[in-house]
């Protein structure tokens, strides 16, 4: 990738799951929802109308930058209401320019990638628990890191989630529980990092665009806390730790309102 922004460009980095976009359950009901994402037909995820209006207007007004653990096929179930120019995925391990793959890119997240341990022993903990009656299923994300897909929430056992945590910061990777997924991600590669590097390429020789975040999830921290402002969610992985950053704000809704309020925030910065 080549393109520069101006001096006084703003770049909206925003993740999807839990943010951005909801299951039914976590939009907390779907009435008054318009669906965003299928699967196999079936609708996936939701947002509230006026928050895609109001995301189609951010997009004219800022550089939005999705940046998703999704890999490339999972982000590309989601109808949003621009294309972005940019999308990191793959916990930004993938970018995507104008919706192409950048095969620059995966060189950088392949490297990062191998200074943790090799993504067989990243799994090994989730493989060990695949054929657990709570276990829905064990996959590899984008040949970088590796997930867990539990039946519910309630169901992950808590010892089970602290011995995997262990396993993964001793392998260099990084555990994060969103929802009823469980995250296994060398440490180095990060939203933040992935979010960081595109800056500085789209800065070029110039000053580094300003830069808001928003995020729910353990894997979102850093770059909120890398951003100039930013906004979390009264609800996910950082709220039920209390966790909080000096220029990090938090939505008073919950749910898909919450995606919505982000949205609005987000605009009124610009």
């Amino acid at each position: 990738m080549t393109a520069v922004l101006p001096a006084t460009a703003t770049v909206a980095a925003v993740d999807l799951d839990r943010t951005l976009i909801y299951s039914a359950s976590a939009a907390g009901g779907t009435d008054g929802l318009q669906v965003v994402e299928h699967l196999d037909g079936a609708p996936l995820s939701h947002a509230t109308p006026a928050s895609w209006e109001l995301l189609a207007e951010l997009a004219r007004r800022a550089v939005v930058v999705p940046v998703t653990t999704r890999t490339v096929a999972q982000y590309g179930r989601v109808r949003l209401p621009v294309v972005p120019r940019y999308a990191l995925c793959g916990n930004g391990g993938v970018l995507l320019a104008d919706g192409v793959r950048d095969p620059g890119w995966d060189e950088w997240a392949a490297a990062t990638a191998a200074q943790a341990a090799p993504l067989l022993e990243l799994l090994a903990p989730l493989e060990a628990v695949a054929g657990e009656p709570w276990v829905r299923t064990v996959r590899s994300a984008e040949g970088l890191f590796g997930y867990l897909v539990a039946h519910s929430r309630d169901a992950i056992p808590a010892g089970w989630l602290t011995a995997a945590g262990a396993a993964a910061t001793a392998a260099g990777a990084t555990l994060s529980v969103q929802g009823r997924k469980v995250y296994v991600v060398p440490a180095g590669l990060s939203k933040a990092a992935g979010l960081l590097r595109l800056r500085r390429l789209l800065a070029g020789e110039g000053p580094a665009p300003r830069l808001l975040c928003a995020g729910d999830s353990l894997l979102d921290a850093p770059m909120l806390l890398a951003a100039d402002a930013a906004v979390r969610p009264a609800h996910g992985e950082l709220h039920e730790q209390g966790w909080t950053g000096a220029r990090v704000q938090v939505t008073a809704a919950t749910g898909a309102a919450a995606g919505e309020e982000i949205v609005r925030w987000l605009l009124d910065r610009v």
